[in-house]
């Protein structure tokens, strides 16, 4: 027994860097990459969030903004950095100077619903954790809500729902994003399923106020409108837009853009049951 745990302590000392490569220390610039990583259980690895992240989820981590300045991040001697391609695109220099300092810096994001998987996945083993439990966890979580809203929805005709984003003319999400696949999940028809992405790969596609006005006739049950810091939209305006005369009888819904269409496994299972509750009733 002393001499196993001393050999252990020799390979520790004659490689120092072993453990910190079995937890690895890590700074997300991007909310939906630290709250997946909370709900994978390692939150604790997090040294520094973005400004955009949840302080109550991360209390007492430094807070960096998108345009961060790299000495702020080099500081903090992380092992990793997470960051998604809209965050290079707009702070090329500052990413470019993190990675020339050594630092491993990671872009990446779920581009689709079918991508979840492999996010999940690359995300366990940057972490250096077991993928294939984390994969496994995974599964069990969508099978257990998909299970449940089934059971909540029983024989009724599933809703015809749609999404509305922001500025920009009439939008919705793409039929391969995370907020279709959450709609999906929670058992709803996403009543836009013919949306072109605006580029590929692209989370929101434009729609068009005539398509959207055709679903009126569909018997459209829920006008969902999400609301957020990319969405600032006034619930009063929105109710009394023109078009929404002849959505006269669909219940308008607004949503925290957070909960809907950020690809966050920590809010997967609280956004799903709320939107069951909410299009067939409270558990009976």
């Amino acid at each position: 027994m002393v001499l196993s745990l001393i050999i252990g302590l020799l390979c520790l000392f004659a490689n120092p860097s072993a453990s910190m490569a079995d937890s690895p220390k890590a700074i997300s610039l991007y909310a939906g990459h630290s709250e997946s990583l909370l709900a994978l259980g390692y939150g604790d690895r997090l040294v520094g969030v973005s400004q955009s992240d949840d302080p109550d989820l991360f209390p007492g981590r430094v807070r960096l903004p998108v345009r961060f300045d790299p000495e702020s991040i080099i500081a903090l001697s992380p092992d990793l950095v997470l960051i998604r391609p809209m965050i290079e695109t707009v702070n090329r220099r500052a990413v470019d100077t993190l990675r020339r300092s050594g630092l491993t810096v990671i872009s990446m994001e779920p581009s689709s619903w079918d991508g979840l998987e492999d996010y999940v996945r690359r995300l366990s083993e940057l972490m250096g954790g077991d993928a294939v439990e984390s994969v496994a966890k995974l599964r069990s979580e969508i099978s257990e809500l998909t299970e449940m809203s089934s059971e909540r929805r029983g024989d009724r005709v599933q809703k015809v729902y749609f999404l509305e984003t922001g500025e920009g003319g009439v939008r919705t999400c793409s039929p391969a994003s995370w907020a279709a696949g959450v709609l999906s999940l929670a058992g709803l028809e996403n009543g836009a399923p013919d949306a072109e992405p605006i580029k590929n790969g692209s989370p929101l596609a434009y729609y068009g106020l005539e398509r959207l006005l055709s679903l009126s006739s569909k018997g459209l049950d829920l006008y969902i409108v999400q609301k957020g810091t990319m969405n600032d939209v006034d619930e009063d305006d929105v109710i009394h837009r023109p078009w929404m005369k002849a959505f006269k009888g669909t219940e308008l819904v607004f949503i925290d853009e957070k909960d809907l269409t950020r690809p966050s496994l920590f809010r997967l299972e609280k956004t799903v049951r709320m939107l069951v509750e909410r299009a067939y009733g409270e558990k009976r």
